[in-house]
């Protein structure tokens, strides 16, 4: 959930220099901490205890109770409740004049927005969010992840690679070595895999 949110947030608000988070484990998983890296963003966490530290997020939350929740008591799905809050956040509370900045957090936005770097939503963005782990392949160009068995989309034999997948389906693995993008993984199929390491014969 935390890297869906994350996710949609870069692709509407755009990419920041830096990210300020609590220390809860979602917001230490690998799959963010590794998206920052690829995006070049700084990742920092509020001191453990500090009230204080996390004070502008906080007093959103009080605002959220004080005037979101008091008016919103009944709904009939998460669904509804998730499209009020979208709605309230949207419409009120970005639109509302805030002492603090003497202006709209709307208007405060778009005083940067010519700064701003947005990521375009394709299939190469969308790995950036994949969770990666090592892998060794084999001297038959195969290596294994979740109990199961694929071919390097090149010739990457006894060579350590990086392997990128999302986390929720695990239906493509993405090669990559030494930093560069090598390709789709294919499952292993036995009897090609064979062909291709049979040694070839030569008459005189």
């Amino acid at each position: 959930s935390m890297v869906n949110a994350f996710r949609s947030a870069l692709f509407k608000r755009g990419k920041p220099q830096r990210l300020y988070f609590d220390n809860g484990s979602n917001y230490s998983s690998k799959e963010i901490l590794q998206a920052c890296v690829r995006l070049d963003i700084h990742l920092s966490h509020a001191p453990i205890r500090d009230g204080a530290a996390k004070g502008k997020i906080e007093r959103f939350f009080r605002g959220f109770r004080d005037r979101f929740l008091v008016q919103h008591t009944h709904f009939s799905s998460l669904e509804q409740l998730n499209q009020l809050t979208h709605d309230w956040v949207e419409n009120h509370y970005n639109n509302q004049f805030h002492s603090a900045i003497q202006m709209t957090p709307l208007d405060r936005f778009s005083i940067d927005r010519n700064k701003i770097v947005f990521l375009t939503d394709d299939a190469f963005s969308a790995e950036v969010f994949f969770a990666e782990e090592d892998r060794k392949v084999s001297k038959t160009n195969v290596f294994s992840v979740h109990n199961q068995r694929f071919e390097c989309p090149v010739d990457l034999r006894n060579q350590t690679i990086q392997v990128r997948f999302d986390r929720t389906q695990l239906d493509r693995y993405i090669v990559f070595f030494n930093g560069a993008r090598m390709g789709e993984a294919s499952p292993l199929n036995l009897h090609a895999n064979a062909q291709s390491r049979m040694p070839v014969l030569t008459a005189d």
